[in-house]
């Protein structure tokens, strides 16, 4: 059932306009992620959702409710931000309960609330620290359990991650998910992050230059991109030339391999492209020339130059396998399905 609708969303400061009509119903207890580059205004999306921005166009219902023009302490929103934002001068337990104050809950039900979100972020036992006493990772969860607290109709986390090192990172995140399940709070995520998006989210909303490229789950996302930026943005892109013998059987020749694939083309030339996981080394295929090999523990990755153009290929270790020296020539394949026809 939908929980959040965002109804032709726009947003121009002064004559440039940075959010372009966007449309996104989110069911209740969902956790969708807003992927992009920098300035593609995700994060614009998420301050109107907040009320930090209001939009120059377009509505933003809540649970039925139209708080377009509401207030942000209106709207029963939960705010994660990318910096800590937490009162240096109060503990971490003070920090937890700034906002059930703020709400005007009773101080005897605010102690055993407090309890319960230390205890939901596993930090039960230094709710009497301050905040330069813990480390980024622990100040992230303590900002996270603050803006639960409340009981948010809505969680919004703004890059809440980009401050931290890979291995805190990947434990954060993990633990924000696993929070966002127990509670079934409708979540929406900003990152720019591709791998913490596909890992965490029900629903990805690829954005570009203000307008929602492509929405789906993290699978569709990945194997069946809807436009070339998706592709290329979202994981490693393999590109091929290709020309097209026989557009009804979907036949094309690559660098002088021929390529069945299992869909009509267009005549002409067309852009091919596979994921670094789809090709394999094979007997008959697209020659290319061994530039570089990495060992990675449980993947081999491969630097290739195949027709010009950089190529890489990964595929899983196994013993005895060697890695192919530079200079080694190849020939490389693909499934039908693994290939992509980017433009078409």
């Amino acid at each position: 059932m939908t929980f959040l609708t965002l109804d032709h969303l726009q947003k121009s400061f002064g004559p440039t306009r940075v959010v372009h009509d966007f449309d996104l119903a989110v069911d209740k207890g969902e956790f969708v992620s807003f992927l992009g580059p920098s300035g593609c205004g995700k994060t614009t999306v998420l301050r109107m959702v907040a009320g930090f921005e209001t939009p120059s166009a377009g509505r933003i219902v809540i649970d039925g409710q139209d708080v377009t023009r509401s207030r942000p302490n209106q709207r029963r929103i939960g705010m994660v931000f990318q910096a800590y934002a937490l009162f240096p001068n109060l503990t971490v337990a003070q920090n937890v309960g700034f906002g059930l104050k703020v709400a005007g809950v009773a101080r005897a039900e605010r102690g055993p609330r407090v309890t319960e979100m230390l205890e939901l972020i596993g930090l039960s036992d230094l709710g009497g620290r301050y905040p330069w006493q813990l480390s980024g990772g622990q100040q992230q969860r303590v900002a996270l359990a603050r803006a639960l607290a409340p009981r948010p109709r809505v969680l919004l986390l703004d890059e809440p991650l980009s401050a931290l090192d890979a291995k805190i990172r990947v434990s954060l995140r993990n633990q924000i998910r696993e929070i966002q399940q127990q509670l079934g709070i409708t979540t929406i995520f900003v990152t720019h992050d591709q791998e913490e998006a596909l890992s965490i989210s029900d629903r990805i909303v690829v954005m570009h230059k203000g307008v929602a490229d492509q929405t789906g789950t993290p699978a569709q996302i990945y194997n069946q991109p809807a436009t070339d930026f998706v592709a290329g943005f979202v994981g490693t892109l393999n590109r091929f030339e290709a020309e097209v013998l026989d557009p009804a059987r979907g036949l094309v020749r690559v660098e002088g391999a021929e390529i069945a694939l299992d869909r009509p083309l267009p005549a002409g030339r067309i852009t091919l492209a596979a994921r670094p996981e789809s090709l394999r080394i094979a007997e008959e295929g697209i020659p290319a020339e061994v530039t570089g090999a990495e060992f990675l523990g449980s993947v081999q990755r491969l630097r290739l130059l195949a027709g010009g153009r950089e190529v890489v290929l990964d595929r899983f270790n196994a013993p005895g396998t060697e890695l192919p020296r530079p200079g080694a020539q190849l020939r490389l394949a693909a499934p039908a399905s693994g290939w992509l026809v980017l433009g078409a």
